[in-house]
């Protein structure tokens, strides 16, 4: 006769009495829950996000707004904070450019695990306007991996904290074991595919995530590489000095009898530097602008002559302070392999401004004190100002 196996019981552990257990329960208004640690865990990674901001452009106030008494990010538990040790959310809110990008994966790498990133704005997700610039990178997917993308230019506050809400919910599922990675669509892909392959792509070689880290190391090598040096030439001797009483006697005194149409005169590079100093002395004390512009072979303003050499042009302006402001603008030319005197000693404010044209269209200004590139990285060797200069071009390993 067949013997029949009892059933199995499982032990749910209500009879289960331990005496610290049983005084709990018995103290007179002290309620007393059980979970398990796992739910523990996941509660307090979802509802206590601490966020490192990343913001840089536009959406960067949309971001502070999620704080105000409006939304109040604060409720959700999100905290944000100035350091990035103490953080496990980074919010991407504006455009990253390619000097900027090894500063912000530098950051990231000093985030604590575990950690999620929110690219926010179109600028973060895929640079958007500026995806075939120069000097933007397009998406910092390409060097981030990145949990949950908020679109939208700027996206407002109410969709950021959806996105930290959708935040909330894959960690949750992590928790879990679910697998949280979504279908890729291959035509999608394929549309929007930035000039960098991005972290989840196959054709993506290991090699551009290691110099894209070996950048990170030392984000501040353009501060420390040494200052182009440019021999300082001084003025063509024998040129007597400046005397007029106002611009205009002055522009004569240079030989510009009339004022150009199509652009501000130009004066003799010889005399540039002095006649900066001679305005200042007659109350031309504010530097407005230093604006330079690229010519190739036999181009220039309207009725160039067809021999012209390439040459740059470089544009100053000049304002009087005060009541009845008079306004003195004038410009250089010199070939592209000559450098031009700089104002740096006349004009506190040229400094930056004459580091801008050298970065961005290649001016080289004798006696700078310190020319050095501001804008692009310092291992750029292409000025993307001038006109042969390809708009998209390739800048290794960000773009």
């Amino acid at each position: 006769m067949a013997v029949t196996p009892p059933l199995r019981t499982v032990d749910t552990g209500a009879g289960f009495r331990h005496p610290l257990y049983q005084v709990m329960l018995e103290t007179p208004g002290l309620t007393v829950g059980t979970a398990v640690l796992d739910d523990l865990l996941s509660w307090g990674l979802t509802k206590a996000m601490w966020i490192f901001p990343m913001a840089t452009s536009c959406c960067g106030i949309e971001f502070m707004a999620t704080a105000a008494s409006r939304v109040d990010i604060d409720r959700m538990g999100v905290i944000v904070r100035a350091t990035p040790r103490q953080a496990d959310v980074m919010v991407v809110a504006g455009t990253i450019t390619t000097k900027m990008a090894p500063r912000v994966l530098k950051l990231w790498e000093q985030m604590p695990e575990p950690k999620w990133c929110i690219a926010m704005g179109s600028c973060a997700i895929s640079g958007d306007f500026y995806r075939n610039l120069y000097s933007v990178v397009p998406g910092i997917d390409t060097f981030l991996p990145v949990d949950v993308y908020v679109p939208g230019c700027p996206p407002n506050p109410e969709a950021l904290m959806h996105g930290m809400m959708r935040l909330q919910e894959k960690i949750q599922r992590q928790r879990k074991g679910e697998n949280v990675v979504p279908e890729l669509n291959p035509d999608l892909l394929k549309i929007t595919q930035p000039s960098v392959p991005r972290l989840n792509e196959a054709t993506r070689s290991p090699t551009q995530t290691l110099e894209q880290e070996r950048a990170s190391e030392n984000p501040t090598v353009d501060e420390e590489t040494d200052p182009l040096v440019v021999p300082t030439s001084e003025p063509v001797p024998g040129l007597a000095p400046l005397a007029g009483a106002d611009f205009q006697a002055l522009l004569k005194e240079l030989g510009v009898a009339e004022l150009p149409t199509d652009g501000p005169p130009v004066i003799p590079a010889a005399q540039h530097l002095e006649l900066a100093r001679r305005l200042k002395g007659l109350g031309y004390r504010q530097l407005v602008t230093i604006a330079a512009s690229h010519w190739p072979a036999g181009k220039g303003r309207k009725g160039a002559d067809p021999a012209e050499v390439e040459h740059h042009e470089i544009a100053y302006a000049l304002r009087t302070v005060g009541a009845g402001s008079r306004l003195a603008i004038w410009a250089v030319k010199v070939p592209v392999a000559d450098p031009v005197l700089t104002l740096a000693g006349v004009f506190a404010g040229a400094d930056w401004q004459e580091r801008e044209q050298f970065d961005l269209v290649g001016v080289r200004f004798a006696g700078h004190p310190d020319l050095r590139r501001i804008m692009q990285t310092e291992n750029a060797t292409t000025h993307p100002l001038r006109r042969e200069f390809p708009a998209d071009a390739h800048l290794a390993p960000w773009r």
